[in-house]
């Protein structure tokens, strides 16, 4: 496995939800491990720090639309579109908010509630864990 592949697989962990995570490939083996917060609390784990190392955020208040499946996030329907939304932007119950790519299908992520986009937890492109923080959303002005 290239090292480039490591680094690839160490970020996408980082971001995911996901607390634990082992691979196998010929007779290399990967452990990865981290602490999961409490509910409302984000977790990051910096790249350079070492793997059980956890840096806890505030708690942040709003509902958070987590991702429903696997796949490659993306805000716009295209490259050349405008973003479904932004933050800031008011929406309604239903409004899409994102896509999610998997096998090929693009899932449109519509907003569960009415509110106001307040963060978009994803990156453009890059893939997604199940259960995934997305868009976190505020109370409708």
């Amino acid at each position: 496995m290239k090292i480039e592949n490591i680094e690839q697989i160490i970020k996408l962990f980082e971001r995911s939800t996901v607390s634990k995570m082992e691979i196998e490939s010929g007779d290399l083996k990967i452990k990865l491990e981290k602490e999961v917060g409490d509910t409302g609390t984000f977790v990051r784990v910096p790249a350079s720090a070492p793997q059980k190392a956890v840096e806890q955020v505030e708690s942040v208040s709003g509902t958070v639309v987590k991702a429903p499946l696997v796949g490659t996030f993306y805000t716009a329907a295209n490259p050349q579109s405008a973003p479904f939304v932004q933050i800031g932007e008011s929406v309604k119950a239903g409004t899409v908010l994102c896509l999610i790519e998997a096998m090929k299908v693009m899932n449109e992520i519509k907003a569960p509630m009415d509110g106001v986009v307040l963060e978009i937890l994803g990156r453009n492109g890059e893939m997604v864990a199940y259960d995934q923080p997305l868009v976190r959303l505020g109370d409708a002005v």
